[in-house]
C-alpha cells in the first residue's frame, strides 16, 4: 500500500478537475438570485391566498382556519446539497402544502407568481405551469439561462400509505410525484447532516456527477445511489481523507461488487422498510460499473490519475535541481556564460563569504584574555623570533623577543609559548595596558602538553604558589584542590580543627573574570586563599594552613595533646602506692 505522500500528485489532480467543473462566479450567483427571488415570490402568493376567497380555489376541500394553505417552500435537490457543476444546473424547490395539492391551486400559484416577482425585481422571469409533474416552472429570460422547478407535494400523501382513508380530491396531482419531492426533501436533510461534515466527500460526489454526465457506463449511478456510495466509503474511514485517496476508496468500493448481484446491495437510510436504491440497476449496467470502477484502480496505481479524470497531465511539482535542466530533470549540459558582470558577482559572493568567516571567528572581548592575546588584539601581526635556547634536556629555557615600534623586548620561558607570554606582559606594562598577570604566567595544561618546549619544573606542575610573608596560597590549576593525602583541604582541616569559620576578606574583577579572596583563623594565625570562586578560595585557604602548621618539623609540636581522664590518674595514683606498701613489706 502507498504511503500517505504518495497521494499528493493525485490530490492535485482532483483538485484541478474539481475546478474545471465547479461553476464560475457568476452562475452562482445567477442561482442564487432566481432561488432566492423565487422564495420571497411565493411567501407573497401564499399570504395573498390565505386572504382571498378559499373556497373558490379548492371547492372540493375545507381549510383548517388555523392556518394557511402553503405552509413553506424548502430547497431540494443539488441546491440543497451544494452539488451544482457545470452543465448540470437543476434547480428544485418544494412547496409543502396543508392539504393534498391539487390542480385548482397549482393553477392559482402559478397566475399570482409572475406578479409577486414583478414586485420584487426588475428581472424578466417567465412562468410555466406543468401539470403531469406537479410542479411550475420559473425560466430566466438572460444568460445564464437557468430552470428553476417548484413540486407541490403535502405530508397528507404518506397518511394514504400508512392506512389512513382519506377521500382525495377530483383534480388532486400526481401522487407518485409528489411522493418522490417527499423522498428528495428526506434526502437533503439527510445529507446536510452526514455528508457535509466529511472532508473531500462533497469535492468527489461533483466529480462523478461529472464522469456520470459524460460516461454512459456510469450514468445509472447518478443520484442518490452514488451520494450513498461515497458517504458510506469516505465516513468508514478512522481519519480524515485527502481528495486523491478519497476517490480512490470510493473505486475501491464499488470495485469490490457491491454493485453485483448478490451482493449486500444499498439501503435507503431514509425509509422505514428495507429499501434497495439499487433495484433500478440492471446487471449488465452493475458489471459495467465494477469493471470500470476496476480499470480505474489500475489506472491510478501507475500513477496515470489524469486518464481516470480524461483530463492532461500536471507537470510535477518537484523543483528542478538545475535551472538549465530539462522538464524531467535530466541533466542537460550547462550553458557556458562569460562576462564581467558574472566575474564581479562572484568577487563579491566570495567576500561575503569571506566576512562571513571572519565574523564567526572574532574574538569576543566579553571573554578572559591573556597578555598574548590582548596584544594581538592591540597590535595585530607580531613576529615573535626565537633568539636562543640553553639549560638541559629535562629544563630547557627558551629566549624569545619581539619588535614593537622598534623597540625589541626579550624574555625567557621553560617552552615557547610561555616565552611569548613573558614578552607580551613586558610589552603590555610598557605600553601601559593591563596584562592580566594572575593568569599569563600559569602554567596551563595546554603549555604542558605544547611540543615546542618541554614542561616546566615541578612546581609549576603542581600550579601551586606558596607565600611565607602573607601566607597566601594562590591556586591556578583547574582541577580540584587536593592535598598531599588526595583529601580535600577543608575535610581534612575541618578533622583537625573543628569549628573554623572562613571569612570573605575581598571579591574583584569584572562579571567574566571574578577572583575571591577568603580568609581563615587556625591557632591565632590567618590564612588567606585566592581562586575564580569562593570554593576555591576557602580550599586554598584551608590548603595554606595545612602546610604552615601541619607539615614538617612543627606538625608533632602542634598536634593536639591527648587529655587523660581524672578516674584514671587516681587509679595509678593508688596502684603505685600498693606496690610501694608491698616492697616495704617483703623487705621487712
Amino acid at each position: 500500500q502507498r504511503s500517505f505522500r504518495s497521494f499528493g500528485n493525485d490530490d492535485r489532480h482532483v483538485m484541478a478537475k474539481h475546478s474545471s467543473v465547479y461553476p464560475s462566479s457568476s452562475e452562482l450567483e445567477a442561482v442564487q438570485t432566481l432561488v432566492s427571488t423565487v422564495e420571497g415570490a411565493l411567501k407573497h402568493v401564499s399570504d395573498w391566498i390565505d386572504q382571498s376567497n378559499v373556497q373558490s380555489v379548492q371547492s372540493n376541500s375545507q381549510t383548517d382556519p388555523s392556518g394557511g394553505v402553503l405552509c413553506g417552500v424548502m430547497r431540494i435537490g443539488l441546491v440543497a446539497k451544494g452539488l451544482l457543476i457545470k452543465q448540470d444546473m437543476d434547480l428544485e424547490l418544494v412547496l409543502m402544502c396543508r392539504e393534498k395539492p391539487t390542480e385548482t391551486l397549482l393553477c392559482a400559484v402559478c397566475d399570482n407568481l409572475p406578479l409577486q416577482i414583478q414586485k420584487l425585481t426588475e428581472e424578466k422571469y417567465e412562468v410555466h405551469r406543468c401539470v403531469p409533474e406537479a410542479a411550475i416552472l420559473v425560466c430566466c429570460t438572460k444568460e445564464p439561462k437557468l430552470t428553476l422547478k417548484v413540486t407541490l407535494s403535502s405530508p397528507q400523501m404518506r397518511e394514504d400509505m400508512e392506512g389512513v382513508e382519506l377521500s382525495d380530491p377530483a383534480d388532486m396531482l400526481d401522487r407518485h410525484r409528489c411522493l418522490v419531492a417527499l423522498a428528495a426533501l428526506r434526502h437533503a436533510k439527510w445529507f446536510q447532516a452526514r455528508v457535509n461534515g466529511l472532508k473531500s466527500c462533497v469535492i468527489i460526489l461533483r466529480i462523478l456527477r461529472d464522469m456520470s454526465n459524460r460516461l454512459p457506463a456510469w450514468e445509472p449511478l447518478k443520484g442518490w445511489p452514488l451520494e450513498l456510495i461515497c458517504e458510506k466509503a469516505i465516513a468508514t474511514c478512522n481519519r480524515p481523507l485527502g481528495a486523491g485517496e478519497a476517490l480512490r476508496r470510493v473505486m475501491e468500493c464499488l470495485a469490490s461488487g457491491i454493485l453485483l448481484p448478490g451482493g449486500p446491495g444499498l439501503h435507503d437510510p431514509c425509509e422505514k422498510k428495507l429499501t434497495n436504491t439499487l433495484t433500478a440497476m440492471t446487471d449488465e449496467e452493475a458489471e459495467a460499473i465494477t469493471y470500470n470502477a476496476q480499470h480505474a484502480l489500475r489506472l491510478m496505481a501507475f500513477g496515470q490519475i489524469y486518464k481516470v479524470l480524461e483530463m492532461d497531465p500536471l507537470p510535477s511539482s518537484k523543483p528542478q535541481k538545475y535551472p538549465w535542466s530539462d522538464r524531467d530533470g535530466s541533466g542537460l549540459k550547462r550553458p557556458y556564460e562569460d562576462g564581467p558582470t558574472d566575474d564581479k558577482d562572484l568577487i563579491k559572493k566570495m567576500k561575503r563569504n569571506l566576512r562571513k568567516v571572519l565574523d564567526s571567528k572574532a574574538i569576543d572581548t566579553n571573554q578572559p584574555m591573556n597578555a598574548l592575546m590582548r596584544l594581538n588584539q592591540i597590535r595585530p601581526g607580531l613576529q615573535y623570533k626565537l633568539l636562543s635556547q640553553s639549560g638541559p634536556v629535562h629544563a630547557p629555557v627558551f629566549t624569545m623577543s619581539v619588535d614593537v615600534d622598534s623597540t625589541v623586548h626579550e624574555a625567557s620561558g621553560s617552552s615557547k609559548k610561555t616565552a611569548k607570554l613573558h614578552v607580551a606582559v613586558k610589552v603590555l606594562q610598557a605600553m601601559g595596558y593591563p596584562t592580566g598577570f594572575d593568569t599569563d604566567l600559569d602554567c596551563s595544561a595546554d603549555e604542558k602538553s605544547d611540543g615546542e618546549g618541554r614542561s616546566e619544573s615541578s612546581t609549576h606542575s603542581n600550579n601551586t604558589t606558596h607565600s611565607d610573608s602573607s601566607n597566601t596560597l594562590e591556586v591556578r590549576t583547574q582541577g580540584p584542590i587536593l592535598t598531599a593525602s588526595g583529601k580535600n583541604p577543608v575535610m581534612e582541616l575541618n578533622e583537625k580543627r573543628r569549628g573554623l569559620k572562613y571569612e570573605l576578606i575581598s571579591e574583584s574583577g569584572g562579571s567574566h573574570d571574578k577572583r575571591f579572596a577568603m580568609e581563615v583563623e587556625v591557632d591565632g594565625q590567618k590564612f588567606r586563599g585566592a581562586g575564580p570562586n569562593k570554593k576555591v578560595a576557602k580550599a586554598s585557604a584551608a590548603l595554606a594552613a595545612l602546610e604552615k602548621l601541619f607539615s614538617g618539623p612543627n606538625a608533632t609540636a602542634i598536634k593536639k595533646k591527648k587529655i587523660i581522664p581524672q578516674h584514671s590518674v587516681r587509679y595509678t595514683v593508688s596502684l603505685i602506692s600498693y606496690q610501694h606498701s608491698t616492697l616495704a613489706v617483703l623487705s621487712l
